[in-house]
């Protein structure tokens, strides 16, 4: 196995990463009974199953005579790269791509037993059983041919990585910006509530009440997406009236305060763009389990603005 080219190992990469594809896509079939590209990129792979295999080869190299030490190699190769890619995106994009809290003896959510030893076991069929003739049908295609193959993958996952990322700092970025007006909506709903002239829970279920339900495409969220804007800057007009018409008899500063709150909010509507929302689709319809601890109920409410329909 040491004995590879740059090359084939970069063809092993994605090969497997095709293959842990397939997996996801295919278990979520047979679970949800429905197609979804899943995924960080929007191509066919999935980059830590391939990080994952070849971290796994690299790690067996010296014991793949031994089944017992390759279950113990390759489970702690694949569970230090599992961990450190799991703390690495969620700094990143305030995003989980997969958790392990729910699950007993886990590690921060990013690991856990029950997962470790999966790898375990996948590190055995790999290094003994899947591998062996994978490589030598790579090996017989000629260095020339691996070279070209190589080259093509590796920019077609440049240009798919980047995409990727515009998408997940767009998730980030639109999370950042709901989590900031439920934060300015919020204090206007307490102002007004202590100043009696519009009840918190009354704005909360006119909204609510007129949520639409959506289609699992971004054309729907589209038609949602503007009719919620419409419905929430009506209720923001709504909300200035009434804090203007209790400017009249209680100048107070507080509901001055409000009025500026109120046109920030407005300027905000317009900064969150279609772009911006339809990244943040792509990326989370990829993700269906992905979440977010730091704006968990904000992600919440955008999966519903998206994806109501299809909630079970």
């Amino acid at each position: 196995m040491s004995g590879y080219t740059i090359p084939q190992w970069i063809l092993f990469f994605f090969l497997y990463a095709f293959f842990g594809w397939i997996w996801e896509v295919g278990l979520n079939l047979v679970q949800k009974h429905r197609f979804v590209n899943r995924g960080f990129l929007t191509g066919p792979i999935l980059p830590i199953y391939g990080f994952g295999a070849v971290s796994i080869l690299l790690f067996t190299i010296q014991v793949r005579w031994s089944i017992g030490l390759i279950f113990l190699c390759g489970m702690a190769g694949a569970t230090v790269l599992e961990y450190f890619t799991g703390w690495l995106l969620e700094r990143l994009f305030r995003m989980r791509y997969w958790d392990y809290s729910n699950l007993p003896l886990n590690l921060n959510g990013y690991i856990c037993l029950l997962a470790s030893l999966c790898w375990g076991v996948f590190s055995v069929l790999l290094v003994r059983v899947v591998h062996p003739p994978l490589a030598g049908l790579i090996q017989r295609l000629g260095e020339k041919t691996t070279a070209v193959l190589a080259a093509v993958l590796v920019c077609a996952g440049i240009v798919d990585l980047v995409f990727a990322l515009v998408e997940a700092i767009s998730v980030r970025q639109l999370l950042e910006k709901l989590e900031s007006s439920r934060a300015r909506v919020t204090r206007l709903q307490r102002l007004l509530e202590a100043s009696a002239v519009f009840a918190a829970e009354d704005y909360r279920k006119r909204y609510e009440a007129q949520r639409g339900k959506l289609a699992q495409s971004w054309n729907a969220a589209q038609d949602a997406l503007r009719a919620t804007r419409e419905r929430r800057t009506v209720l923001l007009g709504e909300l200035k009236e009434k804090i203007e018409l209790a400017l009249q008899d209680s100048p107070l500063p507080e509901l001055r305060h409000g009025l500026t709150e109120i046109e920030q909010e407005l300027r905000a509507l317009g900064e969150r763009t279609d772009r911006l929302y339809r990244r943040a689709f792509g990326q989370l319809r990829r993700n269906p389990t992905a979440h977010s601890r730091r704006y968990e109920e904000t992600l919440r409410e955008l999966r519903a603005l998206f994806f109501e329909d299809h909630k079970k």
